[in-house]
């Protein structure tokens, strides 16, 4: 009988840590995008992203290192810098899709003059 009773315990006490971290999340990810301390986040976070990817634009093959962080990612949490990093990258890359479609239908409409 004193098993049940300590398992029943120990169970409503997970329950309940678990509820509690659940409505704690929820409640964090729709409070912050009405204040003006997310929005200056958001702003600092694509002058990164965009920081990251004119680096990698730069580098042939589009690779750049993450370190030395660049001027606009200073304020950003380890783990905010690294999204940043990483979606930077996509866009340098995205971008270097795009661009070799574009330019090599430029020379064969110039070498046709």
């Amino acid at each position: 009988m004193r098993t049940r009773t300590v398992e029943a315990a120990a169970v409503i006490a997970i329950s309940l840590l678990l509820t509690g971290c659940s409505t704690g999340g929820a409640r964090e990810k729709t409070t912050p995008s009405a204040t003006p301390a997310a929005a200056e986040k958001a702003e600092t976070t694509r002058r990164c992203v965009d920081a990251i990817a004119d680096r990698a634009a730069a580098h042939k093959g589009g690779a750049v290192r993450s370190h030395p962080v660049p001027e606009p990612c200073a304020r950003l949490s380890d783990a905010d810098y690294l999204d940043a990093y990483m979606e930077g990258l996509e866009q340098a890359h995205r971008a270097a899709r795009k661009t070799p479609q574009s330019e090599s239908a430029k020379p064969s409409d110039d070498s046709g003059r």
